[in-house]
Protein backbone atom coordinates (compact mmCIF):
# COMPACT_ATOMS: atom_id res chain seq x y z
CA UNK A 1 0.00 0.00 0.00
CA UNK A 2 2.80 2.37 0.78
CA UNK A 3 4.39 1.68 -2.60
CA UNK A 4 1.12 2.38 -4.44
CA UNK A 5 0.74 5.73 -2.64
CA UNK A 6 4.33 6.65 -3.55
CA UNK A 7 3.73 5.87 -7.28
CA UNK A 8 0.54 7.98 -7.37
CA UNK A 9 2.31 10.86 -5.69
CA UNK A 10 5.17 10.66 -8.14
CA UNK A 11 2.79 10.70 -11.14
CA UNK A 12 1.17 13.90 -9.87
CA UNK A 13 4.48 15.68 -9.48
CA UNK A 14 5.68 14.83 -13.00
CA UNK A 15 2.43 16.05 -14.57
CA UNK A 16 3.33 19.73 -13.85
CA UNK A 17 5.70 21.91 -15.89
CA UNK A 18 8.97 23.06 -14.43
CA UNK A 19 9.91 26.73 -14.30
CA UNK A 20 12.51 26.15 -17.00
CA UNK A 21 9.90 24.70 -19.36
CA UNK A 22 7.57 27.66 -18.75
CA UNK A 23 10.36 30.18 -19.38
CA UNK A 24 11.44 28.41 -22.57
CA UNK A 25 7.87 28.23 -23.87
CA UNK A 26 7.33 31.92 -23.08
CA UNK A 27 10.51 32.95 -24.86
CA UNK A 28 9.55 30.93 -27.95
CA UNK A 29 6.14 32.61 -28.01
CA UNK A 30 7.69 36.06 -27.54
CA UNK A 31 10.22 35.38 -30.31
CA UNK A 32 7.34 34.59 -32.68
CA UNK A 33 4.97 37.35 -31.55
CA UNK A 34 7.30 40.34 -31.63
CA UNK A 35 8.07 40.11 -35.37
CA UNK A 36 4.43 39.32 -36.13
CA UNK A 37 3.26 42.42 -34.25
CA UNK A 38 5.90 44.56 -35.97
CA UNK A 39 4.73 43.29 -39.35
CA UNK A 40 1.12 44.02 -38.42
CA UNK A 41 2.04 47.59 -37.37
CA UNK A 42 3.84 48.17 -40.67
CA UNK A 43 0.91 46.72 -42.59
CA UNK A 44 -1.54 49.03 -40.84
CA UNK A 45 0.66 52.02 -41.67
CA UNK A 46 0.89 50.99 -45.33
CA UNK A 47 -2.88 50.44 -45.49
CA UNK A 48 -3.47 53.95 -44.12
CA UNK A 49 -1.18 55.45 -46.78
CA UNK A 50 -2.95 53.49 -49.52
CA UNK A 51 -6.36 54.64 -48.26
CA UNK A 52 -5.21 58.28 -48.19
CA UNK A 53 -3.83 58.08 -51.72
CA UNK A 54 -7.01 56.42 -52.95
CA UNK A 55 -9.13 59.16 -51.36
CA UNK A 56 -6.91 61.80 -52.95
CA UNK A 57 -7.39 60.18 -56.36
CA UNK A 58 -11.18 60.04 -56.00
CA UNK A 59 -11.46 63.59 -54.68
CA UNK A 60 -9.13 64.91 -57.39
CA UNK A 61 -11.11 63.34 -60.22
CA UNK A 62 -14.37 64.57 -58.69
CA UNK A 63 -13.07 68.11 -58.26
CA UNK A 64 -11.72 68.11 -61.83
CA UNK A 65 -15.09 67.00 -63.25
CA UNK A 66 -16.84 69.68 -61.18
CA UNK A 67 -14.51 72.39 -62.49
CA UNK A 68 -14.90 71.27 -66.10
CA UNK A 69 -18.67 71.69 -65.72
CA UNK A 70 -18.17 75.18 -64.23
CA UNK A 71 -15.84 76.23 -67.05
CA UNK A 72 -18.12 74.77 -69.73
CA UNK A 73 -21.14 76.67 -68.43
CA UNK A 74 -19.61 80.01 -67.44
CA UNK A 75 -16.01 80.28 -68.70
CA UNK A 76 -15.04 81.50 -65.22
CA UNK A 77 -11.35 81.85 -64.46
CA UNK A 78 -9.85 81.89 -60.99
CA UNK A 79 -8.21 79.94 -58.22
CA UNK A 80 -9.78 78.11 -55.29
CA UNK A 81 -8.52 76.36 -52.18
CA UNK A 82 -10.46 74.11 -49.87
CA UNK A 83 -10.73 70.81 -48.06
CA UNK A 84 -13.06 67.86 -47.77
CA UNK A 85 -14.05 68.42 -44.13
CA UNK A 86 -17.71 67.99 -45.02
CA UNK A 87 -16.87 64.37 -45.89
CA UNK A 88 -14.89 63.91 -42.69
CA UNK A 89 -11.45 64.37 -44.28
CA UNK A 90 -10.30 67.84 -43.24
CA UNK A 91 -6.65 66.82 -43.72
CA UNK A 92 -7.19 66.25 -47.46
CA UNK A 93 -7.06 69.64 -49.17
CA UNK A 94 -7.07 70.94 -52.73
CA UNK A 95 -5.94 73.90 -54.78
CA UNK A 96 -7.25 74.52 -58.26
CA UNK A 97 -6.69 77.05 -61.01
CA UNK A 98 -8.74 77.85 -64.09
CA UNK A 99 -7.02 80.15 -66.54
CA UNK A 100 -7.05 80.91 -70.25
CA UNK A 101 -3.76 82.85 -70.06
CA UNK A 102 -1.29 81.86 -72.78
CA UNK A 103 1.49 81.66 -70.18
CA UNK A 104 -0.39 78.78 -68.49
CA UNK A 105 -1.09 76.96 -71.76
CA UNK A 106 -4.46 78.52 -72.58
CA UNK A 107 -5.71 80.67 -75.43
CA UNK A 108 -7.56 83.81 -74.38
CA UNK A 109 -11.32 83.30 -74.72
CA UNK A 110 -10.82 79.98 -76.58
CA UNK A 111 -8.91 77.39 -74.49
CA UNK A 112 -8.73 77.11 -70.72
CA UNK A 113 -6.18 75.22 -68.65
CA UNK A 114 -7.71 73.59 -65.54
CA UNK A 115 -5.39 72.20 -62.87
CA UNK A 116 -6.37 70.52 -59.59
CA UNK A 117 -3.84 69.50 -56.92
CA UNK A 118 -5.08 67.35 -54.03
CA UNK A 119 -2.77 66.82 -51.07
CA UNK A 120 -2.69 65.35 -47.59
CA UNK A 121 -2.06 68.20 -45.15
CA UNK A 122 -0.25 66.08 -42.57
CA UNK A 123 0.96 68.96 -40.40
CA UNK A 124 -2.36 70.86 -40.49
CA UNK A 125 -0.92 74.21 -41.65
CA UNK A 126 -3.36 74.53 -44.60
CA UNK A 127 -0.45 74.76 -47.06
CA UNK A 128 1.14 72.31 -49.45
CA UNK A 129 4.62 71.48 -48.13
CA UNK A 130 7.37 69.68 -50.03
CA UNK A 131 7.14 66.57 -47.84
CA UNK A 132 3.36 66.09 -48.20
CA UNK A 133 1.98 63.64 -50.74
CA UNK A 134 0.02 65.16 -53.60
CA UNK A 135 -1.77 64.29 -56.81
CA UNK A 136 -2.13 66.78 -59.66
CA UNK A 137 -4.64 66.62 -62.49
CA UNK A 138 -4.39 69.00 -65.45
CA UNK A 139 -6.52 69.25 -68.56
CA UNK A 140 -7.70 71.78 -71.12
CA UNK A 141 -11.17 72.62 -72.31
CA UNK A 142 -12.22 74.73 -75.27
CA UNK A 143 -14.94 77.35 -75.28
CA UNK A 144 -17.86 76.05 -77.29
CA UNK A 145 -21.30 77.53 -77.81
CA UNK A 146 -22.81 74.06 -77.36
CA UNK A 147 -21.47 73.82 -73.79
CA UNK A 148 -22.94 77.17 -72.83
CA UNK A 149 -26.23 76.31 -74.54
CA UNK A 150 -26.57 73.05 -72.64
CA UNK A 151 -25.90 74.90 -69.36
CA UNK A 152 -28.75 77.31 -70.14
CA UNK A 153 -26.65 80.46 -70.60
Amino acid sequence: MCLDHHIRRRRRSTAAYSLLEVVLASSICAAALVPALAMMRDSMSAAEKIDTRHLMLLYGVGKMEEQLAVVSASWATGALNGDFASDGHANIRYTLTRTDAPAAGGITDRLMNVSVTVYSDDNGNDALDASEIRTTFTTKISKLVNYEGLAGN
